[in-house]
């Protein structure tokens, strides 16, 4: 990410608008994406309200099953998320957002004034109104929910368990988003060097949309660890007891991806 200040010397440097700026970094945002399935980079820069620019990529994950993916668009929103943002602006994209990514962009709260720019590799633009690219919308409102998933109000869960790794979860979960199914759930994530990092889960009026803790987690590592070699020695998932378990997805990768990882779960009151 890019804070405000950061975007601005950086457009400044290269001589062009501040606006013209996401475009140009389009490529370096595709150049993080994690493909081994699709092969097809999708780069993704978000404006949010502080001005900070925050950019995102579609992941793939090899051995496991397609539906823990994680979007380029659910990508950005994920990095301005965990960075704190509370409003999107814009959001430039070098590909056609798919139906999934337009309802999950749906569940921001700010998403009637969200301004979607789709730039192909010719530099050819296609800007509208998100509300343009998913008319007759169901979200959030329909279901009696205000706000949205950057300005929802936090929690105030609490775990007997005080070890480090927990109390990061335990704080992950009070942000996270779950106002359907009250399931607050988040992941920490630590590395065999040290690196600790968290994901949310951030629940979708439509459900499926919805972005699961551990691949918000993911997703942060991808981006805290570029160009180095990670290894993830342990991960805690902290949740709410409710009609979502978080735990069923960990189960599943452990067969694949988390092997030889200790994985551990708690509850959260």
């Amino acid at each position: 990410m890019l804070t405000a200040e950061q975007a601005d010397e950086l457009a400044s440097i290269l001589s062009i608008s501040i606006d013209k700026l996401p475009e140009m970094l389009l490529p370096v945002a595709a150049a993080t994406a994690v493909v081994p399935v699709s092969h097809f980079h999708v780069g993704v820069v978000i404006r949010g309200g502080s001005g900070a620019l925050y950019l995102g990529s579609n992941m793939e994950f090899d051995k496991t099953f397609l539906g823990m993916s994680l979007h380029g668009e659910q990508s950005a929103v994920n990095n301005a998320w965990l960075h704190g943002e509370t409003s999107i602006i814009n959001l430039v994209v070098n590909a056609a957002p798919c139906g999934h990514c337009r309802q999950f962009l749906h569940e921001i709260g700010t998403s009637e004034q969200l301004d979607v720019n789709i730039v192909s590799s010719a530099g050819e633009s296609n800007r509208s109104p998100l509300t343009g690219f998913l008319p007759s919308a169901f979200g959030p409102v329909d279901l009696g929910v205000d706000g949205g998933i950057l300005s929802y109000a936090k929690q105030t869960l609490k775990c007997e368990e005080k070890s480090e790794l927990v109390q990061l979860a335990l704080e992950a979960a009070n942000s996270s988003y779950a106002p359907y199914s009250k399931g607050f759930a988040a992941i920490a994530l630590e590395t065999t060097d040290g690196v600790k990092v968290c994901g949310r889960y951030a629940e979708n009026a439509a459900y499926n949309p919805s972005l699961q803790p551990m691949t918000s987690a993911i997703a942060h590592l991808r981006f805290a660890s570029l160009g180095k070699d990670v290894e993830i020695k342990n991960v805690v998932l902290v949740e709410t007891d409710s009609p979502v378990s978080h735990a069923t997805h960990l189960a599943a990768l452990q067969k694949t991806v988390l092997k030889d990882v200790t994985v551990q779960r708690y509850l959260a009151s």
